[in-house]
């Protein structure tokens, strides 16, 4: 196994509460190892966490299923030797006579003894640093070696006060470790602490010049060019001592507070880059930390068009392999240190301000952190702690050792820089990392105020057209905005017993507002209600009143599309005019929660999800929901030149009453331009409720460049309208190609809205004198309705599914017909992909997770086709199928 490099151990570990054996270290590691998992000893999870290995033998419940975690025993109540246990693993490693090895704990929390054949050493405290042990003298290079590890809790677990609150009673503020696992107003506490051998365990066996490289880029920017360099050092005459590796980019980050918003403005490679973001909590509240859920958790944000995640001071040093996905996929990320307001100076109750107890022992985990990280290219920011300051001393040290070289200061501020710097300082050897800022924290210096007030949030729901008016925030740069975050019905059924899948009950009140009551299950998960009373009506119950769980879930994706793609579209309407950033608070759960995600922690997409996707697209057209103009933004730094934009409005009777095209249009790059005002609702006789799809396309070939569909009512209104609207039965046409590559499933479709459509004759096009800063407009309107597209139809019952298999030898595509006899808008449709069924419990969770979509929750006009890729790994013995839902189609129907 000796071979030059890296080698893990993941596998094989038992572990025993450390009061359940009565053996020492030196004892498990010579005479009296543990001969396999029989009691005391159980299959152990590592890298993982004590409660990870408990949930592994089926000795606690899932804490993050119902109320489970409530059966769990709290460190508190149990004491911190409850949750101390030791870990045991055996290896092999045959060396020759020059080699040397390393025995590496990338992270272990809080302490730990090691014992490795009889010998022991003691590790430091701290859960955010690396170990690394020279073992070459200890190993047994032809047998058997044997290594136990004791691993404590943090010292300060403190107690959970009964009212809760952000991170308990702040106890856990006192050690250098993740402040979120007493609790916080999104997740349960975590009963362990989150001790264990949390990351990865390993043993390692032991002049450059690039000309005009690639550079890499953020997410939708361009490509995120890497190269892998390797360095390898000889001994003449043994060969090959140590050898090391490592992907890294190009880029040059420049970050300084802008004069026209006062929010703080980041550059790569020279180009302004609006941020569109979230925050970042961690991947699992267990710390079950993997390659693969990383991979999907940041190419889900990818795909959502983001370009930043806000690693929160409350949780973790991300892994490198977060960070590795990271550089792949174009994710600029803001690493925070273990500092919260809430825990450290600025909570309730009272916390102490004065951080960790010890300072030198959280700089020596800072200093270890940036070593690990410093050398990936997404990493573009260092800050001090969420929503407060470290203690001055480290905050001294924190700037010192971050301070930046001149290169990478922002243009306005090196030229004096350079002036000052003595000629040795240059030497980038000098510098901890050198190429990054750092920020004190998450409300200074361009974010928030910028002072440290409390001016980030709010984080419940908002009436849609709220974002867009410029009272809505006052700042350039907000780090933290939220709102709602409700799964689909199958995750609630998947993560909860049947007592939680009782709606909230909606109790009016005498301001006409809406109060949501929620179960007590919902309560402790974490539910965002869809309502503020005073402010915001209940956004689910403009639907009509949700009639079970699926009811209320469907219509909370409504609300979720909406919300999400307002929120971003309202920050992008007004880009580098008001606002340089946004990040949303939060953008997944670690656990089971229901607020502020878009997709759960079963790793299944929200609508919010795609109402993302939409409103962070390069580039992309819009309707302003507070002026009701029509809007492109372009971000690219190219500028949009001979564009046009469609605007079609659809009512519920499958007519089109408003059309108009504006052609000639010209959009400078970094730059939001409104169009011309969409004038539907001002119309004679609008329809309460109607649907509007915009395209923006080239107009030389008509090539699509963005495309948004709304679904709207009139000022004052709501959708009740659209409950009877679901009894229409509009014909699809599905075309699909099935691609696979060993457990990899690639399916290629094309969803027509099959249903009739106007035809040009039955248009009366208008023209418009125009701006010409803005271009030419064709306007038509309705006459009178299509013949056969408003008049009542006689009932057809219920929709009929039509199979049609078209195996062909020359493209294998398979086409299913939806049958209806009505025209109108399909409207929201969703694609699932399922295990085929087999016997087996009467509701079970058949859900193939993770999948990705290249469109979901999408509608079609008549006429009207769309290309959806949808990718997934399946595992095996699994035969899939892949099912279509929408408002007009109940029941799911098998596709493919």
């Amino acid at each position: 196994m000796a071979v030059i490099g890296k080698t893990r151990l993941d596998s094989g570990w038992l572990a025993a509460r450390s009061t359940e054996v009565n053996l020492t270290g030196v004892q498990l590691t010579t005479t009296h190892p543990p001969t396999g998992p029989s009691s005391p000893w159980m299959q152990a999870a590592v890298p993982g966490t004590v409660l990870g290995t408990l949930l592994k033998n089926n000795l606690v419940p899932d804490p993050f299923y119902g109320l489970e975690n409530e059966a769990i025993i709290d460190i508190a109540d149990s004491g911190r030797e409850y949750y101390t246990f030791w870990f045991f693993t055996t290896f092999q490693c045959k060396l020759s006579g020059s080699e040397h090895v390393d025995l590496n704990f990338r992270a272990i929390n809080y302490s730990a003894e090691v014992y490795l054949n009889g010998h022991k050493n003691v590790l430091p405290k701290g859960m955010f640093r690396r170990h690394s042990l020279d073992v070459t003298d200890i190993l047994h290079p032809n047998g058997q070696n044997m290594l136990a590890v004791l691993v404590h809790p943090p010292d300060h677990p403190g107690k959970i006060p009964p009212e809760g609150g952000q991170g308990g009673d702040h106890e856990i503020g006192k050690d250098v470790a993740a402040q979120y696992v007493e609790g916080w107003d999104w997740m349960a506490p975590i009963r362990d602490r989150n001790t264990g051998i949390w990351d990865e365990v390993s043993l390692s066996v032991t002049g450059l010049f690039f000309y005009k490289p690639n550079l890499w880029w953020p997410n939708g920017m361009g490509k995120q060019s890497l190269y892998n360099v390797e360095i390898t050092v000889e001994v003449k005459g043994f060969g090959e001592s140590d050898s090391w590796s490592h992907l890294f980019g190009f880029r040059k980050i420049e970050s300084y507070i802008d004069n026209a918003t006062g929010g703080r403005l980041f550059k790569v490679n020279g180009h302004p880059v609006f941020i569109r973001g979230g925050n970042w909590i961690l991947s699992d509240g267990l710390l079950r930390l993997s390659k693969k859920r990383y991979k999907t958790d940041i190419k889900f944000h990818a795909d959502m068009n983001f370009n930043m995640l806000r690693c929160w001071g409350g949780g973790i040093a991300e892994r490198p392999e977060f960070y590795h996905y990271c550089d792949i996929y174009g994710l600029l990320v803001w690493q925070e240190f273990w500092i919260t307001g809430d825990c450290d100076g600025r909570g309730i109750p009272v916390s102490n301000p004065n951080g960790p107890l010890d300072h030198d022992l959280f700089m020596l985990c800072s200093r270890d952190t940036i070593k690990l990280l410093r050398n990936h290219p997404s990493l573009a920011l260092w800050v001090g702690g969420n929503e407060q300051t470290p203690p001055d001393d480290i905050n001294t040290a924190l700037k010192n050792d971050l301070k930046l070289h001149p290169y990478f200061q922002s243009l306005s501020e090196t030229r004096n820089a350079l002036e000052d710097l003595p000629m040795t300082s240059e030497d980038p050897s000098q510098y901890l990392d050198g190429t990054r800022i750092y920020i004190q924290g998450s409300m200074w210096d361009g974010f928030a105020d910028g002072k440290g007030d409390f001016t980030d949030g709010p984080y419940e729901i908002q009436n849609p057209e709220d974002f867009f008016k410029d009272s809505f925030y006052n700042y350039g740069f907000n780090p933290e905005v939220g709102s709602v975050g409700m799964p689909v019905a199958a995750t609630i059924r998947a993560t909860m017993p049947p007592e939680g899948w009782q709606i909230p009950l909606l109790k009016k009140l005498s301001n006409g507002y809406t109060e949501e009551i929620s179960n007590p299950i919902w309560e402790y998960h974490k539910y965002i209600p869809y309502s503020k009373p005073s402010l915001v009506h209940d956004q689910i119950e403009l639907y009509g009143s949700p009639k079970d769980l699926d009811d209320f879930c469907e219509k909370a994706q409504l609300v979720n599309y909406i919300q999400y793609r307002a929120l971003l579209e309202g920050w992008t309407s007004r880009m580098w005019t008001k606002y340089t950033g946004v990040l949303i608070w939060k953008t997944q759960n670690p656990w089971t929660g229901l607020r502020g995600q878009f997709y759960d922690h079963l790793h299944d997409q929200t609508a919010g999800f795609y109402g993302c996707r939409c409103a962070a697209e390069p580039i992309h057209v819009q309707l302003n929901l507070a002026t009701y103009f029509i809007e492109v933004v372009n971000t690219t730094s190219d500028e949009l030149s001979d564009v046009a934009v469609e605007a079609s409005v659809w009512d519920l009777e499958g007519t089109c009453p408003y059309y108009k095209v504006t052609e000639k249009l010209s959009v400078p790059p970094k730059r939001t331009l409104p169009i011309i005002e969409m004038k539907y609702p001002k119309s004679k006789n609008p329809k309460p409720v109607y649907f509007l799809l915009l395209k923006l396309f080239n107009a030389s070939d008509y090539g699509i460049l963005s495309r948004n569909f709304y679904w709207l009512h009139l000022p004052g209104g709501d959708y009740k309208l659209l409950e009877p609207y679901r009894k229409k039965k509009i014909p699809l046409k599905i075309t699909s190609k099935v691609l696979i590559k060993g457990s990899t499933y690639e399916i290629q479709m094309n969803v027509e809205n099959t249903s009739k459509k106007p035809t040009n004759k039955s248009l009366i096009y208008k023209s418009n004198v125009a701006d010409e800063q803005i271009g030419n407009d064709y306007e038509m309107h309705m006459m009178e309705p299509l013949q056969g597209w408003s008049e009542e139809r006689r009932e057809v019952g219920f929709l009929q599914r039509i199979y049609r298999h078209f195996s062909r030898a020359d493209d294998g595509l398979r086409v299913v017909e939806m049958n209806g006899n009505d025209s109108g808008v399909a409207f929201f449709l969703h694609f699932s992909v399922h295990a085929a069924r087999k016997e087996g419990k009467e509701g079970e969770d058949t859900r193939i997770l993770p999948v990705h979509y290249s469109d979901n929750y999408f509608s079609l006009v008549p006429g009207e086709t769309m290309p959806i890729t949808i990718s997934f790994e399946v595992p095996p013995g699994v035969t899939p199928r892949v099912t279509l839902r929408g408002w007009n189609y109940h029941n799911e129907h098998s596709v493919c």
